[in-house]
């Protein structure tokens, strides 16, 4: 008897030991799985990051939401304004400064938004369209209401209220949609309209495509002054 109890004995004991080092290594097998968790979410973090600082110093795209539209007279102090030689860029100097400040409030490229004057209405300032669309950035008619009583604008050719009205516009769609192609497409034609070409896997359009260059055209000038 004495035998078998020793032996049971030991075989409890090593029963023990065996769960015990299970229990071990599961603990440590946890805390390294933990660990590794943690350094691929850094990992992840800091590589979302990148892309948010990339996309910033392009775009401009970022999590922020405007709940508020930013003031006409917003300023930000001295800026690095640089206005773009009138051979390529038809607006006033004092026009194109508050096109720069409204983007910079607005964390909106500001070549984007001269391009996209340049495709919509050729910077013809009281230009109105077959389908009435108005000013430098052809506001839809349809869209005058929200916007008055959004932001207050009271002439859609008045190239000030235009351009705070149509960079307004662009940053919205840019929080929707976060991409500069699909936003294109839903300033030209509407969201209803673009919906419609995504769904049938068009993501760009020659409209989009002149506004594209004309921004890398905007971009090489400045860049190079």
């Amino acid at each position: 008897m004495q035998i078998n109890y020793s032996r049971n004995l030991r075989k409890s004991a090593m029963k023990r030991r065996i769960v015990s080092l299970l229990g071990i290594s599961a603990l440590i097998s946890f805390i390294a799985g933990w660990a590794l968790g943690c350094v691929l979410k850094s990992h992840a973090t800091a590589k979302d990051k990148l892309q948010v600082s990339k996309q910033d110093s392009t775009e401009a795209y970022d999590t922020h939401i405007f709940k508020e539209a930013v003031p006409f007279e917003w300023s930000a102090g001295n800026l690095d304004f640089t206005p773009i030689d009138c051979e390529i860029c038809e607006l006033t100097e004092e026009l194109q400064e508050f096109i720069y400040y409204i983007c910079s409030g607005y964390h909106v490229d500001f070549a984007l938004v001269l391009a996209v004057i340049k495709v919509e209405s050729g910077f013809e300032i009281e230009a109105v369209s077959a389908t009435n669309d108005y000013g430098l950035m052809q506001i839809n008619q349809r869209n005058h209401n929200w916007l008055t009583e959004k932001l207050g604008i009271t002439d859609y050719l008045d190239p000030y209220q235009n351009i705070y009205a149509g960079v307004f516009i662009l940053r919205m769609l840019f929080e929707k949609h976060n991409d500069v192609n699909k936003v294109l497409m839903a300033y030209n034609m509407g969201e209803t309209g673009a919906s419609r070409l995504w769904e049938n896997g068009i993501y760009e359009t020659d409209y989009t495509q002149k506004v594209l260059t004309a921004q890398q055209q905007f971009n090489e000038w400045l860049e190079g002054e």
